[in-house]
């Protein structure tokens, strides 16, 4: 028997793998796009939200302002498209006092001329005391509809 083409059952079994891949592509395909729609709004997010943390003032603690509110006193926009722009973008912010650390507070099993150096009491050579260095960390939280982001400030007293 001399067979020159390909039989009905095996076309059909390669349009369905053929199918198969298809869909398994389409998936992939709309799935990227989604993740690259989702990263580019978070991106969006994040550059908006730097103008409030570089602007930061605990006058606006537990208020949402827009965009504008925290540029208009620093800087003088005059084109109309980007003050419309930042006039419509509103966002919460939130400074918070988060963690305070005393890195060289007493309590600890230093030797007593150690001790005496970290708690206050200066020799007579007139050494700055470090013993009152106290860390502040405050966490700013700016959020919109959709996305929140946070970020930790550090003062030190």
């Amino acid at each position: 028997m001399n067979r020159n083409a390909f039989t009905l059952i095996e076309v059909l079994v390669s349009v369905t793998i053929l199918a198969v891949v298809a869909t398994g592509l389409f998936q992939i395909s709309m799935n990227s796009k989604n993740n690259f729609a989702f990263l580019e709004q978070k991106a969006r997010f994040d550059r908006l939200s730097s103008i409030p943390i570089m602007h930061n003032d605990e006058k606006y603690h537990h208020k949402e302002k827009t965009l504008f509110d925290f540029l208009r006193t620093d800087y003088t926009i005059k084109e109309d498209k980007v003050r419309q722009f930042l006039k419509k973008e509103k966002v919460a912010y939130e400074e918070e006092e988060y963690s305070k650390f005393s890195p060289f507070a007493d309590g600890s099993d230093d030797t007593d001329e150690d001790a005496s150096l970290f708690s206050g009491e200066a020799e007579d050579t007139g050494q700055a005391q470090a013993a009152d260095i106290t860390l502040i960390f405050d966490k700013i939280t700016i959020s919109d509809k959709h996305n929140s982001t946070y970020v930790y400030k550090i003062k030190i007293q």
